[in-house]
């Protein structure tokens, strides 16, 4: 495809619909998101841009070298002086564009999404299921109305937390229940008795997030601005959702979103409770495969008379149906992007004409001054050596703890499941869950907090201080700002 789209257009048409296409995307989106997407892309991809100015630069010496005679030049053409960098023409160009960004933005961005994935995917997720194995280890031989009780109970605590998302929960309730109930019930029966329990929990502590959270949160115009209850995004969400009855757009936020956020900004946004419960109800046809995965996975670790598994088929048949799952929510979720940008750009007349929060607004301008005081103290050139430290350093630790867990898992965690005995697998001990390589990430991980909080309090206090009316004082390293610096610079940096 790329091969028959340069055949087509010339390098200088391509570069045309580039910077258009660029040009579109920074008109829509705004700079401010586009810096959120540039943190996702430092964060996940640092080691890899590493490796490829490196190669870039060994190529580049190869040039110098001249070696290969068909090689390209060392230095750009349209360059009078013929200065031959480090690294490529192309790298060094692709190295200028980077350098072009809000450096101290987009690496903060970067950190926030380094520690919100060692948040939500490796510490929630892993000690979720260790508490939740603790829970099926402990309700063995119990009865099914006394598990019962008891899985609402640990449910309805997990749902209120807000890291914790619906799907583990959701798998236990198919390993508990069906271990208890199948003698009784069977296994179909056990399995949709499972899918029940599981929805009547999610709508209940759905309304409970919603009525008891909320509202009540709602009350805070300091809460009701950090969700950006204005925002182009809220009131499309708005919209959507408080539209009767139900349609393929609610149904889409409601099951795709993040359990604990989504119903708390419901209550946020003070929808009618009702309609969001009966948004809510599909969510069966996430909740069923789970308690099917559930299930089948516990019927994988039952063992005949012989010692073999007394269902062969359940452990590929538990993947396949976990596969089913991943499906229907990432694909909620795509399904829910799609039609909160639908709405804002084809109902945008509806949109604009929801009324704004004027506490939220009037907080909103009184912030705006200090926002930009804080970007002005930030420019990357005015940034004093020991705080570019300080980011740096929070960023290099965020990525390598995130690349650690991720390449080296094994090496950082005991492997452990929802099948799986604590006591058998961790010698009784949660903490025995972290190797020693595990504890270094959650080490890095930790610095980097420290870190990115001390830096943003030295950019609040120099903020503060400029938007005061004070003089902030360089020190040397301030000194040398960039040639770029706008011409008031010097009378506000002394």
């Amino acid at each position: 495809c790329a091969m028959f789209v340069s055949a087509i257009f010339s390098k200088e048409e391509l570069d045309q619909k580039k910077m258009a296409m660029h040009a579109r995307i920074r008109e829509k989106y705004g700079d401010n998101n586009l810096n959120v997407a540039r943190g996702l892309f430092v964060v996940t991809c640092s080691p890899i841009l590493v490796a490829y100015f490196c190669l870039s630069a060994m190529n580049q010496l190869v040039r110098r070298i001249g070696i290969n005679p068909c090689s390209q030049p060392t230095y750009a053409i349209s360059d009078p002086d013929k200065n031959s960098g480090i690294v490529t023409v192309k790298a060094k160009e692709q190295l200028t564009k980077m350098r072009s960004w809000d450096r101290a933005k987009v690496f903060t961005y970067a950190v926030y999404w380094g520690i919100a994935f060692m948040i939500l995917q490796v510490l929630v997720a892993n000690l979720t299921v260790v508490f939740l194995s603790w829970i099926i280890e402990k309700t063995a031989g119990v009865s099914l109305v006394a598990v019962t009780a008891l899985m609402c109970l640990v449910g309805v605590m997990m749902f209120l937390l807000p890291p914790v998302p619906g799907v583990p929960v959701y798998l236990t309730l198919g390993i508990v229940l069906p271990a208890q109930g199948h003698q009784s019930l069977g296994w179909v029966g056990s399995i949709m008795y499972a899918s029940g329990v599981g929805l009547i929990l999610k709508l209940f502590s759905s309304a409970l997030q919603q009525k008891c959270i909320g509202e009540n949160m709602a009350r805070f115009v300091k809460i009701r601005q950090l969700v950006g209850i204005n925002s182009l995004l809220m009131k499309s969400m708005r919209l959507v959702l408080g539209k009767k009855g139900l349609s393929v757009s609610k149904v889409a936020i409601l099951i795709g979103g993040p359990d604990w956020p989504t119903s708390v900004l419901c209550g946020i946004l003070r929808l009618s409770l009702l309609q969001i419960m009966v948004g809510t109800i599909p969510i069966i046809f996430l909740i069923f495969p789970t308690c099917l995965s559930g299930a089948l996975l516990y019927m994988a670790s039952i063992e005949n008379d012989t010692g073999n598994p007394e269902f062969p088929w359940a452990g590929t048949a538990s993947t396949i149906t976990l596969s089913v799952t991943a499906i229907v929510q990432f694909g909620a979720m795509i399904v829910a992007a799609y039609y909160l940008e639908r709405t804002a750009r084809q109902e945008a007349d509806a949109v604009a004409a929801i009324e704004d929060d004027r506490e939220v607004k009037e907080a909103d301008d009184k912030a705006e001054h200090l926002k930009k005081c804080y970007e002005e103290v930030t420019q990357w050139g005015l940034i004093p050596c020991g705080a570019k430290l300080l980011l740096q350093s929070a960023l290099g630790f965020i990525v390598t703890s995130c690349y650690m867990v991720q390449l080296f898992s094994s090496y950082c965690f005991v492997p452990h499941s929802l099948t799986d005995s604590i006591e058998e697998n961790l010698d009784g001990k949660v903490s025995n869950l972290f190797l020693p390589l595990g504890w270094v990430s959650l080490g890095l991980f930790c610095l980097s907090i420290m870190l990115i909080y001390l830096f943003q309090s030295w950019g609040t206090q120099k903020a503060e201080k400029l938007a005061n009316g004070a003089v902030v004082s360089a020190s040397p390293d301030e000194a040398s700002i960039d040639d770029n610096s706008s011409a008031e610079g010097p009378e506000r940096w002394n």
